[in-house]
C-alpha cells in the first residue's frame, strides 16, 4: 500500500534555463497541509476517470479493511502505509491521519494544489483552467515550478520507487510487513492501478516535434512506464 509520503510545499530555489525556458527547482518548506480526498473535488468528482478508478482499487480501503477495529488501528508502523499523512499537517483540526491511501499519499499535500489552481496569478479560480485549455504544457510547467508533484517528473524518480515505500518484491526485503508474506509484482500492480487517461497534456505531447521535446524536456515523463499506452477507458 502507498503511504508515508511527506508533506511537500515549496518556495523558490535554484533556477535553470533549458532552450530559452526557465525552470525552477523549488526548495522545501513546511507549510503544506493535507486536505483529504474530499478536497480533491475535480479528480474525485462524479464521473472523473481517475476518481472512479481509485474507488475500485485496494488503496481506497487499506485502513478500513486491514486496520479498522483491530489493535493496530492506531499503530504508527501500520499507519505509515495503510493511512495517509500520519505525523504531517492536516487541515481538519484534531485529525492525526487520513484513513486509507488517499490521493495525497502519492501526489503530495493538497493545500498547495488548491492555492495554485484556485487563484493562479491572483486572477481567481478560472484562470488556471483557462491556461490548461490554452497552453497545457505551460500549465504543467507552472505546477512543476510551484513544486507540485507531477508524475514521473519530480518527487520519486520512478513510480516503482514510490510503490516500494510501502510494498516489497521479496520476502526478505527489509521493508516487508511482518504480518504478511504477500509480495508485489510491480508490472502487474501498475496495470491494475494505472489511473492515467488521455488529457490535454498527453495530446499536446503527442504533437511535439523533436526540437519541441528538447525545449520541454524538463516536464516530460522520465519514467519509461509512463510512456506505455494509456489504460483504456471503460465503455459507458
Amino acid at each position: 500500500m502507498f503511504g508515508g509520503w511527506k508533506a511537500l510545499s515549496f518556495v523558490s530555489g535554484v533556477v535553470v534555463s533549458v532552450l530559452g525556458l526557465t525552470f525552477s527547482f523549488p526548495a522545501i518548506s513546511n507549510s503544506a497541509e493535507y486536505v483529504g480526498n474530499s478536497g480533491c473535488k475535480c479528480h474525485m468528482g462524479k464521473g472523473c476517470f481517475e476518481g472512479e478508478e481509485y474507488k475500485e482499487r485496494l488503496h481506497s480501503n487499506t485502513w478500513e479493511k486491514r486496520l479498522k477495529g483491530t489493535p493496530d488501528a492506531e499503530n504508527p508502523e501500520c499507519l505509515k502505509c495503510h493511512a495517509t499523512a500520519y505525523g504531517e499537517k492536516i487541515a481538519e483540526a484534531g485529525k492525526k491521519y487520513l484513513p486509507n491511501v488517499q490521493c495525497e499519499a502519492c501526489h503530495g499535500a493538497g493545500s498547495e494544489y488548491k492555492k495554485l489552481k484556485e487563484n493562479y496569478q491572483g486572477k481567481g479560480k478560472d484562470a488556471f483552467k483557462e491556461l490548461l485549455k490554452k497552453d497545457p504544457l505551460e500549465a504543467r510547467k507552472v505546477q512543476y515550478d510551484a513544486g507540485l508533484i507531477v508524475a514521473g517528473i519530480n518527487g520519486p524518480a520512478t513510480v516503482k520507487e514510490q510503490c516500494l515505500r510501502c510494498h516489497w518484491e521479496s520476502k526478505d526485503d527489509k521493508n516487508k510487513c511482518p504480518k504478511t508474506d504477500k509480495i508485489m509484482d510491480y508490472k502487474e500492480y501498475f496495470k491494475k492501478d494505472d489511473h492515467r487517461d488521455e488529457d490535454e497534456v498527453d495530446i499536446a505531447i503527442k504533437k511535439l516535434s523533436p526540437e519541441e521535446k528538447k525545449k520541454w524536456a524538463a516536464i516530460l515523463p522520465k519514467d519509461e512506464i509512463l510512456n506505455t499506452p494509456l489504460k483504456p477507458k471503460k465503455k459507458e
